[in-house]
């Protein structure tokens, strides 16, 4: 988080440095022939264009997500559907999985008494320790 808050303040201060510079030569430019403010106007025409054009390259190039390769253009992107396509099923996939743990967790615990069940069933007890409150209590304790 710290690195994030050092590139956002680099940002910044390159901006500042750039609006800096503009300001300059744009009180400079009075006493500049024509032809040298003209080229400067053409040389930041040429620079806001790169950094446009750039700024779009990045909102369009490839970006790993999982394993796979999405691009984060706009919604006519050929490969957008197939990223919202792939969120849109993460949900019941996400479901699907919490079902199935729960599901495992209930047999597992069903088991589990099942062969407690068994046990006692096998066991040889007399039939009095059935109704026996402390045999029950021992029972419920997990015993």
């Amino acid at each position: 988080m710290n690195t994030d808050n050092n590139k956002l303040r680099l940002r910044a201060a390159e901006a500042r440095f750039g609006y800096q510079v503009a300001a300059r030569l744009t009180e400079d430019t009075e006493h500049l022939p024509d032809e040298v403010v003209q080229r400067l106007k053409g040389i930041r025409h040429m620079v806001v264009d790169r950094q446009r054009a750039r700024r779009q390259a990045l909102a369009r190039s490839p970006v790993l997500i999982h394993g796979h390769t999405a691009t984060l253009g706009g919604p006519g992107e050929s490969s957008s559907w197939r990223l919202r396509l792939g969120l849109l099923l993460a949900i019941p996939t996400l479901l699907f999985g919490l079902y199935a743990l729960q599901h495992y967790q209930q047999e597992r615990f069903v088991r589990k008494i099942a062969d407690i069940d068994t046990a006692l069933l096998l066991d040889n007890l007399p039939p009095q320790a059935y109704v026996d409150p402390g045999f029950t209590n021992y029972l419920q304790q997990g015993g």
